[in-house]
């Protein structure tokens, strides 16, 4: 893709431009944030516990994990993405989740060309997530607290007892069972409450100033280039705020060397609250009842104020989390300083040989810091001492290549050979401390703290990669062309054993259409079938996964306990590379004059040696080991079309693609013994099928009455009001054997269409983006959809059973407060994951509509300008889906479980909670905000 297709597209990360554009490339933001980038997969999940995201290359410089938000869009002249093996196996071991290229622009002979560009954006949070207001939320509460009431004792109590008699019979227990008396005498005085994300959320304001100088000679090229962004976030109090800064430059110094240098900076500090889920701003801010105010009449934040008059409601099963007292109360920062330098130089001994030497490297250090004011306002729901942190993180990355190509043309033969030798090492220092015990707000560091503890990320940690490569191409009349690579990689990760991988792939094309059998008919312009065959590996384990690892441990000496270290790993020597073998087969055609270009490609992909923690025997003082020993498939088709609808003065062009992958497991080990992962859902990976399926019961609905009940398998204390659950096994009986798969965050299909028109300087285009079949696990339903501690719930579940005069939509079951112990057993079903967890993630969205105007050159002739051009662009602008949550696209494991806070370079570390085995569980993510852009670009 390159520059002119994205080049109006207001984004900081140039990922999300390319969304829903290209067949099998699934491109999702996650999450809303500013400066939070989008999860990237390209043909499907490769691997279960090694990384999955793609190899990303800047300007030649190979970097694993990187974040695009660390490229100013401007700066780019194209990207490429690589999906086949044939293609991305020239990367070897690191190419099984495919490769995007990014390369820089560069400035072209003639006249120093100096560019403007100013932009103006709008954002706001356009679908918001429909709660309870004060009056819904006052009855479910009383329902609630009276159906767990009589539950206690169904034949003396009674949902009119007051609370002195539900405080006499029920002792410590009371505050399960007690109402407020103002929700039975007056709910009116509350109206409808407080929107507690009209609160948090804002409209938002963006301006973005570029400017580059760019030009060159016959024998130099020069490009400089700055640009400062600043972003407020749709979420009171966050920002983004960017500045980057670049050089490239290149010199033909003779006639057979030339040198030159690509260097950036980008220093971005920013504060982000509420996407990591359900302790995080957005998440307890939609949970928070709507009873109370923003501001208590003191000024402060809520009801734990002793001298408010709200404070009546502390005796009561009430929940408050102020978005203020998160945000206003709590003092964040980050600070991300990353800089880039590929240094060349290329010389050419003969005619049609060229070496190319390159020294590349990226210093990347992160800064955050955090401090919480003692007592929040009173606007969180405990009164909490001030805490503060600080984390450190530097990483360096050097990368050093000797490259050889040599390319000759002989009649109707074109040959071209690649050999090449490369040497990279990363090294990673961390520090974090926490700090407590401080005697006032009025220093707010850590030096200030009484108490300063190390954090969890502390330590250093690296690896290298040595690597030689070849590649032999061979074209025939243009006609018919041969390609073959080789790569073997070395890596520090793996085991001794194993150190070293092979990586080869092959491929061939011929071009049908320059048959003399194809030349007497017009219709076909071209039409060429490719086939390919590729291995590529995976290296993006821990570091030292395959050693036995160290840690520190106490001892005794006989007279005390000491400080030691112990072996807290087990190691494997033979641990090796993941490989994924892939077979591809494309044909592209075009026709009518190329007005239709078709590209039609089906692959196969087999991943082999997969790492899983095996559990091994119990003498070995050890639960598990990291071993290769799983495989897993990925089957799937793409289909694009671009078509010039019409072709005149106006015009109108149309970019379709649609994709289909289908994912299967094929090994897990000596007996397949399923991978199941018990996190608010139950994620089950097993052989025969997809990775990460759902798991739980059927909810077919609510007991309208006890004969119904009876009537049926159920579980014990079923009562009306209840839900029902399927017995999926017939026995007659309701037990966890009667949980069964119930869906996958996998979609059956993904597509996009863009279609543009454009008369003279005037252009005009909008985006559809759709995804299809796949289900989204919504974690919130463990707040939102039943009573959980007094949270506020979905509007949804207002219609819930009251009664068999009034049983709701039949699809909301009862509120109890508190399950007594006469009705325990039947908690495990009501609560139980079940599809009433599961949503259907289908959606369409209009992702994006754009209006540009070029002015005319006759106008610019009199101005200082060459060129200028007026635009505005909207995006996210409108999405079609049945999901509950903000978007039907959110997920707070983009990922992996558990890795939303870790810090940068962690490497798909995580294996408790492998990468991809929760993509799809959304836990109160961040919204995805609808941004219109107003800009302006000019050349003089």
């Amino acid at each position: 893709m390159s520059y002119d297709q994205f080049k109006d597209r207001s984004f900081a990360n140039v990922a999300q431009s390319l969304e829903g554009a290209i067949a099998g490339v699934n491109i999702s933001t996650a999450q809303g944030a500013p400066g939070f980038g989008p999860t990237i997969k390209i043909r499907g999940t490769s691997s279960i516990t090694a990384g999955t995201t793609p190899l990303y290359v800047v300007d030649g410089m190979a970097l694993e994990n990187f974040d695009l938000n660390l490229i100013n869009p401007q700066d780019i002249q194209s990207v490429e993405i690589l999906k086949d093996a044939a293609s991305s196996a020239i990367y070897g071991s690191r190419g099984a989740s495919g490769v995007i290229l990014v390369t820089t622009k560069l400035g072209k002979a003639g006249k120093p060309s100096v560019n403007v560009t100013y932009e103006h954006g709008i954002s706001k949070v356009t679908r918001k997530v429909d709660m309870m207001d004060a009056q819904q939320w006052i009855q479910y509460y009383i329902d609630a607290k009276n159906n767990s009431w009589i539950a206690l004792d169904p034949v003396n109590n009674k949902a009119t007892d007051d609370n002195a008699t539900r405080t006499a019979r029920s002792g410590s227990a009371a505050r399960n069972y007690l109402i407020p008396p103002d929700f039975i005498s007056d709910p009116g005085q509350f109206g409808a409450g407080t929107d507690w994300q009209d609160v948090m959320f804002r409209t938002a304001h963006t301006n973005n100033l570029l400017l580059s100088l760019s030009g060159g000679t016959d024998k130099t090229s020069y490009l400089f280039s700055a640009g400062y962004l600043d972003q407020d976030a749709v979420l009171i109090g966050n920002f983004y705020k960017r500045l980057s800064l670049r050089t490239n430059i290149r010199q033909k110094i003779s006639d057979k060397v030339t040198a030159g240098l690509n260097l950036s900076f980008i220093g971005a500090h920013d504060r982000t609250d509420g996407t990591t889920g359900k302790s995080d701003v957005v998440s307890l801010g939609i949970q928070s009842d709507p009873i109370f105010p923003e501001y208590n009449e003191n000024g402060n934040l809520g009801y734990l104020d002793p001298n408010s008059v709200w404070n009546r409601f502390t005796g009561y099963e009430v929940q408050l989390w102020n978005p203020h007292s998160l945000i206003d109360y709590a003092d964040k920062l980050n600070k991300n300083y990353n800089t880039l330098a590929n240094l060349y130089l290329e010389y050419q001994p003969i005619k049609d040989l060229t070496l190319k030497g390159t020294l590349n490297g990226n210093l990347n250090n992160i800064n955050y810091s955090s401090y919480w004011t003692s007592g929040q306002g009173y606007g969180y729901s405990f009164v909490l001492p001030a805490s503060g942190s600080v984390r450190n993180f530097t990483a360096f990355n050097w990368l050093s290549e000797l490259i050889a190509t040599y390319n000759k043309t002989i009649g109707d033969h074109n040959f071209g050979l690649v050999a090449g030798y490369s040497a990279q090492k990363q090294r990673y220092d961390s520090t974090s401390l926490n700090g407590s015990e401080y005697p006032n707000d009025l220093v707010k560091t850590i030096n200030a703290a009484g108490v300063v503890t190390k954090g969890p990320w502390n330590g250093s940690s690296e690896w290298s990669l040595l690597s030689m490569l070849g590649r032999l191409s061979y074209g025939y009349k243009n006609k018919y062309f041969f390609n073959a690579t080789i790569r073997r990689d070395g890596s520090s990760r793996f085991g001794p054993n194993s150190k070293w991988g092979l990586f080869p792939s092959a491929s061939a094309a011929w071009v049908i259409s320059d048959e003399n059998f194809m030349q007497n008919q017009e219709f076909v312009n071209n039409l060429k079938l490719r086939v390919s065959y590729g291995k590529t590996g995976n290296n993006l384990i821990p570091n030292y996964g395959s050693v036995p690892l160290l840690g520190s441990s106490r001892y005794s000496n006989g007279t005390g306990a000491l400080n030691g270290l112990g072996v807290i790993s087990l190691g494997n020597s033979d641990l090796e590379w993941e490989k994924t073998d892939q077979y591809n087969i494309g044909i592209d055609l075009a026709m009518l004059n190329n007005r239709i270009n078709i590209t039609l490609d089906a692959y196969k992909s087999v991943t082999k040696d997969m790492l899983l923690n095996v559990p091994v025997p119990a003498y070995t003082g050890f639960v598990t080991q990291l071993t290769n020993i799983g495989s897993m498939q990925n089957v799937g088709a793409e289909f694009m079309i671009s078509s010039k609808n019409i072709v005149s003065d106006f015009k109108w062009n149309t970019d379709f693609n649609i994709s289909f992958n289908r994912n299967k497991v094929l090994k897990l080990g000596g007996n397949n013994a399923p991978i199941e992962i018990d996190e608010w859902g139950y994620f089950v990976t097993e052989v025969g099928q997809p990775l990460a399926n759902y798991k739980g019961y059927i909810f077919d609905g609510v007991y309208n009455n006890q004969a119904q009940a009876d009537a049926s398998a159920h579980y014990a204390g079923a009562a009306p009001g209840d839900p029902i659950i399927r017995d999926v096994n017939n026995d007659g009986a309701i037990t966890s054997a009667d949980r069964t798969i119930l869906g996958n965050s996998q979609p059956d299909f993904s597509a996009g269409i863009v279609n543009t028109v454009s008369y003279k300087g005037v252009e005009f285009s909008f985006m559809f983006q759709g995804v299809f079949g796949n289900e989204i696990w919504n974690q919130q339903t463990r707040f939102s959809k039943f009573w959980n501690a007094s949270r506020n719930s979905y509007a949804i579940s207002n219609d819930y059973w009251r009664s068999e005069q009034d049983p709701g939509n039949g699809q909301i079951f009862k509120p109890y407060a508190i399950y007594p112990a006469t009705t325990q057993g039947k908690a495990a079903y009501i609560q139980g994951y079940s599809n009433y967890w599961m949503e259907d993630g289908t959606f369409v969205r209009l992702k994006n509509i754009r209006l540009s105007y070029t002015i005319p050159a006759k106008i610019t002739a009199r101005t200082p300008f060459r060129n200028a051009r007026v635009y505005v662009n909207a995006e996210n602008v409108y999405v079609w889906s049945d999901y509950v949550g903000f978007d039907p696209q959110n997920s707070t494991y983009s990922v992996g479980a558990n890795t939303v806070a870790a810090l940068p370079g962690q490497n798909g570390g995580n294996v408790s909670n492998p990468p991809g085995l929760m993509l799809g569980a959304d836990y109160g993510a961040y919204p995805i905000p609808t941004t219109v852009t107003f800009g302006v670009k000019m050349d003089f």
